[in-house]
């Protein structure tokens, strides 16, 4: 079987995105994606790159955009290689950080996003958007600094 084969050649580009796992007192930060009908998947913040910027950039101008949250340090952690359908195909690289002012939460896309709560991580696990859904199934847990590896889902 060629590549041709498993993906649609009509595909010419792979978006590349981020998302951040945004901490705080032990939680994170996860949104209700206006993404089905009568419904939501959770999400963590995030978006597309835009020409130009690093992919740190990227992941702290899409926090911001979002929820209106400014960032501590970013962290690395993983990447998925999302195939929604064969003409519908991302990758997203994972980034964890602190949120630097809590009380700056805000929904800044209510298009997009119908409200933004902080949850333990192991309880959200039902409904996720696909992105999430894979980063999940890596096997990655958050606030393990200092032990921590890089998880794919590719």
């Amino acid at each position: 079987m060629t590549r041709e084969d498993d993906i649609n050649c009509s595909s010419k580009v792979v978006g590349c995105g981020v998302a951040v796992v945004v901490t705080h007192r032990q939680q994170v930060l996860f949104g209700k994606r206006k993404s089905v009908p009568d419904g939501f998947e959770w999400q963590l913040p995030g978006g597309w790159m835009v020409p130009g910027e690093s992919v740190q950039q990227a992941a702290r101008r899409e926090v911001r955009e979002e929820t209106g949250l400014q960032l501590q340090e970013l962290q690395f952690v993983g990447i998925t290689n999302n195939v929604f359908t064969p003409d519908n195909h991302s990758i997203s690289l994972y980034f964890e950080a602190e949120c630097a002012d809590f009380g700056a939460l805000k929904v800044a896309e209510s298009d997009k996003c119908e409200a933004w709560e902080w949850r333990c991580w192991s309880e959200v696990t039902e409904n996720l958007y696909l992105p999430l859904r894979l980063f999940k199934q890596t096997g990655y847990r958050p606030f393990l600094s200092g032990l921590r590896g890089t998880y794919f889902a590719i």
